[in-house]
């Protein structure tokens, strides 16, 4: 049988249930292989130490949709049985290394979802498990050589940069650093859905002594929501905050059976028309926001919604005596142009789901340009690879909404590893 290699960029959920599905195919005798590369530590995104959350929120994924979820006997019942048994959340919760009692504590308390620190933790025992530890540094491009894949990677611990040749395919994971879509003056009172976490002392630093001038959170989806509930948790619920997005509303992700279902139901899915694919995404997973988040936000007295596209963040002018100029939020809704002054802005509009071009060959690049990306993205193949026979494949999961909508999710981690996988186990058949 022929070996067969994978590169996953980035350690976080993906990289960990396709490392621990690879691991339990090979103990089954089928030779795959998974070298994840990481820039800065296991879960980076979910730690808190480097953006993205402060790692104190709960996930917005039940626990139980672990890296094995939803468990189905893709490949054989053995695969499946030792997914559980290994790398699932009651396995990590029962570890010998655990204190005694966290399964039990979990339990009594309702089962609620990790926090996001937690979870970073249940991904290292996976990594663990699966006996994969990342190479560490900044993976700064990939390249085609003798028809594979070769990474290239600047050494955490050298500053050299290495190549890694002989990939038969890339997983390219990560939402993406945050998106810049408005003119934005640089002002140290503006920040972004990343960077507001990591700057937190300058948050606090910056909030407006001025009690009529609010704080201005852009933006209508879960990051949003995530950082306006930071504010009122953190005692600042008397404080005035406009949050501007186009819909003035909150969309709220409630358990359901049937829109939680669908995340497991393939057939059902395909049989949507694209607008109603695209309506279920935005809805329940791009900008949902769960009615944990929601009730934090009922405690907030001074929080107003406010329809609108905002325009731009520019500084208003510099009132004499004042230490900094003014700063204002530019938007546009159905009734005009209008501005809102802001004593403090967080851009938290999304992320940059294709900043993995960044890495990809010109040829790659070129081609996506070529062709456009709703078009790339409609017809990804079915082990959520982009469209090019020319090329090993490129895994881009965060993209495959129209294959299934937890994909790029925490929803479905071990469909999304056996999607992954399937290709490469075929190929190592003799």
């Amino acid at each position: 049988m022929a070996e067969q290699h994978l590169a996953v960029i980035g350690a976080g959920p993906k990289a960990a249930a396709l490392a621990a599905k690879a691991y339990c195919l090979q103990q089954e005798g089928v030779p795959v292989s998974v070298t994840v590369f990481e820039r800065y530590e296991i879960g980076a995104n979910w730690s808190g130490r480097n953006g993205y959350t402060d790692g104190i929120q709960r996930l917005c994924t039940p626990a139980e949709r672990d890296l094995g979820y939803p468990y189905l006997p893709t490949h054989s019942t053995g695969v499946v049985e030792l997914m559980q048994s290994r790398f699932s959340w009651n396995a990590f919760q029962t570890a010998a290394a655990r204190p005694a009692g966290r399964y039990s504590a979990w339990v009594n308390h309702g089962r609620r979802p990790p926090s996001h620190c937690e979870f970073t933790n249940y991904l290292s025992f996976a990594f663990e498990q699966a006996a994969v530890v990342p190479n560490y540094g900044r993976v700064t491009g990939i390249a085609i050589e003798d028809g594979k894949w070769t990474v290239r990677q600047i050494d955490a611990d050298t500053g050299d940069t290495v190549d890694w040749p002989g990939f038969d395919g890339v997983v390219l994971s990560g939402p993406g650093p945050a998106m810049k879509k408005l003119p934005t003056v640089y002002d140290l009172r503006v920040f972004n859905g990343v960077d507001f976490w990591s700057r937190l002392r300058a948050v606090r630093k910056h909030l407006p002594k001025n009690r009529e001038t609010p704080i201005v959170v852009i933006g209508g989806g879960g990051t949003a929501a995530a950082i306006t509930a930071w504010f009122v948790r953190s005692g600042h619920r008397d404080q005035p905050i406009v949050l501007l997005n186009n819909q003035a509303m909150l969309f709220t992700r409630t358990t359901n059976f049937f829109e939680s279902s669908l995340f497991d139901d393939d057939e059902t899915w395909l049989g949507l028309s694209d607008q109603d694919r695209r309506d279920f995404t935005r809805r329940l997973n791009r900008g949902v926001v769960w009615e944990t988040v929601t009730d934090l936000l009922a405690d907030a007295e001074q929080l107003t919604l406010v329809p609108g596209k905002a325009d731009a963040i520019v500084h208003s002018g510099h009132r004499p005596g004042a230490r900094l100029p003014d700063l204002e939020v530019r938007y546009t809704n159905a009734r005009g142009t209008s501005a809102i002054d802001a004593g403090l802005v967080v851009d938290a509009t999304g992320f940059d789901s294709w900043a993995f071009t960044r890495l990809a060959p010109a040829t790659v690049r070129n081609r996506i340009v070529a062709e456009g990306r709703d078009a790339v993205t409609a017809k990804l193949r079915a082990d959520l690879s982009l469209p090019f026979d020319e090329w090993p494949r490129l895994h881009v999961p965060g993209l495959a909404d129209a294959l299934g909508p937890g994909f790029g999710s925490l929803m479905v981690l071990g469909s999304m590893a056996d999607r992954i996988l399937q290709p490469y186990i075929d190929d190592a058949e003799p």
